[in-house]
């Protein structure tokens, strides 16, 4: 490992310069390349190192990864060691062009903390990302030659607001006895916060945790007495922790949905369903609006021609109402 990681910082340093012509922006994710690239259009090239499936707590870079970083003119992360296995490669990469952290534009008072340590799935809440995405995009424009879109900035934020607006009213109208979720790790602490979700996670902060066989139990009981459904694996997830939730769950007599997973810490893969970051936020919620509530829900047009008129989701306003 020592090796490859002195490689590695060789190949940081003796790396040429990007090419002139095209501004080259690149991000660890989708969640933060998106945004971004709508902040930024026409002006700069960006794109995720982690594509869709990809799991940023335990990703470790290639050799390649490496170099699409240097020879990047900036780069983009969201930091609280959500991308563990890359901090070393960001603080190079500090020495040498404009690496950006999203933590460094989110006010402590909104970082949820579990254990002490802050939790780095912010993305979930859509207000506090895009406001943090556009205070990261201002820095970008101070030192970089990319110039902020003000009017694109306020297209994004009213995409934010709208998509919140009717999350919150979907689960407005669901008993809050029945908004309990099961999932794979605790990632959705953001959206449970923002709309009054309890969030029962198998796993920690990190996907690196182990399960214990004690939580899979309490888990087990917990769906047991309060006759839940909504119990999801995750997209970054290794299934065998939910798969096993399950088996005790059927052991019991208890029969669970077979649900779609949750995307967690990554969209879904390019043209489908969520591989935007607003189509994200509404798979999510029309998955687990209806694992509660037995009802599938279609969002409302005007959300969805906003979000589909300025490319904000990848399903046309008609696609996605078939969905």
């Amino acid at each position: 490992m020592r090796r490859l990681a002195l490689s590695l910082v060789a190949l940081l340093f003796l790396a040429g310069p990007a090419p002139a012509e095209d501004f080259v922006l690149r991000t660890t994710t989708e969640m933060l390349a998106q945004p971004l690239a709508f902040i930024f259009e026409g002006q700069a090239e960006v794109s995720a190192l982690l594509g869709a499936g990809t799991d940023p707590h335990t990703y470790q870079p290639t050799r390649l990864d490496v170099r699409s970083m240097v020879e990047a003119d900036a780069v983009t992360y969201h930091g609280l060691l959500f991308e563990a296995q890359l901090l070393d490669l960001m603080q190079q990469l500090e020495q040498r062009l404009p690496a950006l952290a999203a933590e460094a534009y989110q006010p402590a008072d909104d970082l949820l903390r579990d254990g002490g340590l802050p939790d780095p799935h912010t993305w979930h809440n859509p207000v506090l990302w895009i406001e943090t995405v556009v205070d990261l995009s201002r820095a970008l424009d101070e030192l970089t030659d990319l110039d902020l879109s003000e009017e694109r900035v306020g297209m994004l934020r009213e995409a934010a607001l709208q998509t919140d607006a009717w999350i919150d009213a979907v689960f407005a109208d669901i008993d809050p006895e029945q908004r309990t979720v099961v999932s794979a790790h605790d990632a959705f602490q953001y959206y449970g916060e923002r709309y009054s979700i309890r969030f029962e996670p198998l796993l920690g902060l990190s996907t690196a945790s182990e399960t214990k066989l004690a939580r899979l139990n309490e888990l087990v009981d917990l769906i047991e007495e309060q006759n839940l459904s909504a119990v999801f694996s995750e997209t970054t997830v290794e299934n065998a922790g939910i798969a096993a939730l399950r088996e005790g769950a059927a052991r019991r007599g208890l029969a669970l949905r077979a649900l779609p997973p949750l995307f967690s810490d990554a969209l879904a893969p390019a043209g489908e369903p969520g591989s935007t970051y607003f189509g994200m936020l509404i798979q999510n919620t029309i998955n687990m609006a209806d694992a509660m509530s037995g009802q599938r829900l279609v969002p409302p047009a005007s959300l969805l021609d906003f979000l589909g008129q300025n490319g904000l989701i990848s399903l046309t306003a008609t696609e996605a109402r078939a969905q």
